[in-house]
């Protein structure tokens, strides 16, 4: 094989590997689960009409890697009467599964926990209207360690 012949498979390669990584960047999906659809999603909180009230927002933070894990929400929605709680998993943990939940506690009501191996995000939702809530959100590392977690100790919103 002459030296010229080897030149040129060579830069037809790397000029087909540049195209082939470029398409997959550009196919590839962007991290697009947003709070708004996580709110929407019958997944999530199940509420069409796409309204909210934010409550509180926490962050949730791997201190070991030195890496944001995840946004713990407690949203409102006067119209069905609810409230939510969605743990969004942020950064390089979006779109990488490992333990994540979010769990609705309703004082003097059934407790509503969403909890699984899940990549983008985890949602609890239910009737709240004169009641009392805690709440948790939690994601495990996704290079190992701990899980990290959001939670009350006493309860919350109770007007």
């Amino acid at each position: 094989m002459s030296q010229t012949y080897r030149r040129v498979v060579v830069r037809v390669g790397l000029a087909l590997g540049l195209v082939l990584a470029s398409i997959a960047f550009v196919a590839s999906p962007a991290s697009a689960h947003t709070l708004r659809e996580a709110v929407v999603s019958e997944q999530g909180c199940g509420w069409p009409n796409g309204a909210y009230t934010q409550l509180i927002r926490n962050d949730l933070w791997d201190d070991q890697n030195n890496m944001p894990l995840g946004e713990v929400y407690v949203l409102w929605n006067g119209t069905y009467q609810e409230n939510c709680v969605v743990t969004l998993r942020v950064g390089r943990a979006d779109g990488v599964a490992s333990y994540t939940e979010a769990v609705l506690e309703r004082q003097g009501r059934t407790t509503i926990r969403d909890e699984g191996n899940y990549a983008h995000y985890a949602a609890a939702s239910g009737y709240a209207a004169d009641t009392c809530i805690k709440w948790t959100g939690s994601i495990k590392a996704i290079y190992g360690g701990l899980i990290y977690g959001s939670t009350t100790t006493s309860w919350r919103f109770c007007d």
